[in-house]
């Protein structure tokens, strides 16, 4: 893990769809000051999620280019398109270091993510690679982290949107509005491809 060079934060996620609470965690990862650059990294399937039905991966990665278009120093990434699945977040990390040897990457999750990391693939190598960014409630009390965790782990302050991709795909499956949980092009994406009808 490098030192030197600029310091990238990595958010990875399925994004089906991308909607105003990434965009809030994003911008609170990269209003931290501790990365220079957030790249948001669309993966083809989540292996968590092997049995969700996802939406097209060009679909995606155009409402997430679009939900960001006018952000600086967040880059809108489709790495994971071009490896082998499962897309284990391991296994990505190690294919940044080798490409961006001159990069320092930290992986930025959300305080739930934390809570579940050790039923991530290999995590504990994931931290050889990297240290932890994450997206803390003010409200949260002292964490309890697992041995050999606390010197790879920085916490930000982060006030949640309480959104879900999965609220959004329902509110359009009941024919119900969206507008105020997804950016318009986002929006006129969705409704122009009849998504998340059935």
């Amino acid at each position: 893990m490098s030192d030197s060079g600029p310091v990238t934060g990595i958010m990875g996620g399925s994004f089906d769809p991308v909607h105003y609470g990434h965009i809030a965690i994003a911008k609170s990862f990269l209003n931290s000051g501790l990365i220079s650059e957030l790249w948001l990294i669309l993966t083809p399937q989540s292996p968590h999620k092997t049995d969700q039905r996802i939406t097209d991966y060009n679909l995606r990665l155009k409402m997430l280019r679009q939900a960001f278009c006018d952000e600086q120093n967040i880059i809108i990434s489709d790495i994971e398109h071009q490896l082998d699945p499962p897309y284990y977040t391991l296994h990505t990390v190690q294919h940044l270091i080798k490409h961006h040897p001159s990069r320092s990457f930290r992986l930025c999750i959300g305080e739930d993510s934390l809570t579940n990391l050790d039923t991530w693939h290999r995590w504990r190598e994931i931290l050889d690679y990297c240290s932890l960014l994450v997206a803390s409630r003010p409200s949260s009390q002292t964490k309890n982290l697992a041995p050999g965790l606390n010197d790879k782990v920085q916490f930000i302050q982060h006030n949640p949107v309480e959104i879900s991709s999965t609220e959004v795909r329902e509110k359009c499956k009941m024919g119900e509005s969206i507008s105020k949980l997804v950016p318009t092009e986002v929006r006129t994406i969705i409704k122009n491809n009849n998504l998340y009808r059935g």
